[in-house]
């Protein structure tokens, strides 16, 4: 099969791009009226404020593929998750049943840059209950809508979680999601504070009916 560069893809994606553009600006569609709506209207959306057309409304595709470049090209973000790359011990402790103490557990995770430094790779692995457990993350920063993104798999499940956030006021990592377990989905966030270079610590909550958030677990992980 023919090898197709990066750069060959992205030209075809313009082109792709350009030729939708064109046919969405066609007698029958008032593109020059939409444009106008969608300059004056503010959106929560950081993409929704980018215009890569020129004076006339048509596609600028120079415009077009240095955004593509700039969404493509990892930042001080994936700069600041790759301080995490390396060995870890982790010392967990999770609540599986609020009238009994919490579950204690050792394991490691081996956390590795993938794709060009884009993303970090987690794997984390334990014995959980007397049950050999096993966990694959990857986690990065989505530059064009400005948030931290990851995901995670485990044994535990067939479900693969998604989550999204960003740092707030004290520089602690605060990422939210949906848990799924046998009573259904539920709102989880995990909150990662970082006490320098080598520790750091994940701390779960779930949901509770009224709102509340209640704290289920802590993974304290030490580098080796």
């Amino acid at each position: 099969m023919k090898h197709i560069t990066p750069i060959a893809f992205a030209a075809g994606s313009l082109a792709t791009a350009g030729i939708a553009v064109l046919i969405a600006a066609g007698p029958e569609h008032n593109h020059g009226q939409q444009l106008k709506e969608k300059r004056s209207t503010h959106s929560m959306n950081p993409m929704d404020d980018m215009d890569n057309t020129d004076d006339m409304g048509n596609p600028d595709e120079a415009k077009m593929m240095a955004e593509m470049m700039r969404l493509a090209t990892p930042n001080e973000h994936h700069a600041d998750l790759a301080k995490s790359i390396g060995t870890w011990s982790a010392q967990t402790s999770f609540i599986t049943d609020p009238s009994q103490p919490a579950v204690e557990g050792q394991g490691t995770m081996t956390i590795t840059s993938v794709l060009g430094g884009r993303y970090i790779m987690s794997e984390f692995k334990m014995d959980f209950m007397g049950q050999p457990f096993e966990g694959l993350g990857f986690n990065g920063y989505d530059i064009a809508h400005e948030q931290y993104i990851a995901t995670w798999a485990d044994t535990m499940s067939t479900k693969i979680t998604y989550l999204t956030g960003n740092k707030d006021e004290n520089g602690d990592l605060v990422m939210t999601g949906t848990a799924t377990t046998p009573k259904g989905d539920s709102p989880m966030k995990i909150v990662t504070s970082f006490d320098g270079d080598d520790r750091m610590t994940d701390k779960f909550y779930d949901q509770k009916p009224d709102g509340t958030w209640i704290q289920s677990g802590t993974i304290t992980y030490t580098r080796d």
